[in-house]
């Protein structure tokens, strides 16, 4: 089998398909899960030229920020601007940083027992 290749295993859901508020019902039966390897460590090449669809996420990026946020508080930088990775993961950083100042919702613990 290929090392790169998703594993899946089926299970058996054992939850019941009474909706609890706030939340769609589950399904029961078999649900299949993927269990997605790690990239390796060469996955990340900070000066590789960006792909097609990293453009398109910081065509899209651009245009929320442009849309959002007053000229003062924009990167400055356009999608044309950016050439590689490293400048790519910079720009996202910094621009979801502004549009989510609080980062993303924490989740609640859960109590012991």
């Amino acid at each position: 089998m290929n090392d790169l290749a998703p594993k899946t295993t089926k299970r058996t859901s054992k939850r019941s398909r009474a909706a609890t508020p706030g939340r769609a019902p589950q399904p029961s039966g078999e649900v299949t899960v993927v269990q997605v390897p790690k990239p390796p460590a060469s996955a990340m090449n900070k000066s590789r030229p960006i792909s097609d669809l990293i453009k398109a996420q910081l065509k899209h990026l651009h245009h929320a920020e442009s849309g959002r946020l007053p000229k003062h508080k924009r990167d400055g930088r356009t999608p044309q601007d950016i050439r590689t990775e490293a400048e790519a993961a910079s720009y996202i950083a910094a621009v979801t940083k502004v549009l989510h100042p609080l980062g993303r919702k924490k989740s609640k613990a859960k109590q012991s027992s």
